[in-house]
C-alpha cells in the first residue's frame, strides 16, 4: 500500500467539493462520510487491519481517517443544502476539515514509517 498516494486521494475530495459547488451539484454524504469506502479506508479496514493492528501508529491513523470523513460529510451536507459559501469556509485553512486532513496526513506518515511501507 502506498499510503501517501491513498492520502492524496482523500485530499482530492476538496477539488471534488469545489467542483460540486461550482456546478451546484449534489454529492452523496452517506458514502463520503464512511471511512471504509475510499482506497485508504479499504486498506485500513482490510489488509492493514489484518497485518498491522498491533502497531502503535495504526489505530491513530484509522481514527484520524474516520475523523476526516466525518468532516468531509459535513462539508457535503452544506453543499447539498445549497450553503455554498459555508461549505467553502468549512474547507479553509485552520478549519476542522483542514485540521482533520492534516492530522490524517501526519498519522499516515507515522504508520508508513512504523510499518516500513
Amino acid at each position: 500500500m502506498n499510503l501517501a498516494d491513498a492520502v492524496l486521494k482523500d485530499q482530492e475530495l476538496k477539488e471534488k467539493f469545489l467542483a460540486a459547488i461550482a456546478a451546484k451539484a449534489q454529492l452523496d454524504a452517506s458514502i463520503i462520510g464512511k471511512s471504509d469506502r475510499c482506497i485508504l479506508g479499504n486498506w485500513l479496514h482490510g489488509d492493514g487491519e489484518r497485518k498491522y493492528p498491533f502497531l502503535k501508529s495504526f489505530k491513530p491513523c484509522q481514527e484520524a481517517h474516520a475523523a476526516f470523513h466525518v468532516q468531509a460529510a459535513k462539508v457535503v451536507r452544506q453543499i447539498n443544502g445549497g450553503e455554498y459559501a459555508d461549505a467553502q469556509a468549512m474547507m479553509a485553512d485552520n478549519s476542522p476539515y483542514a485540521k482533520a486532513l492534516s492530522t490524517l496526513a501526519l498519522a499516515a506518515v507515522a504508520l508508513k514509517k512504523e510499518a516500513k511501507l
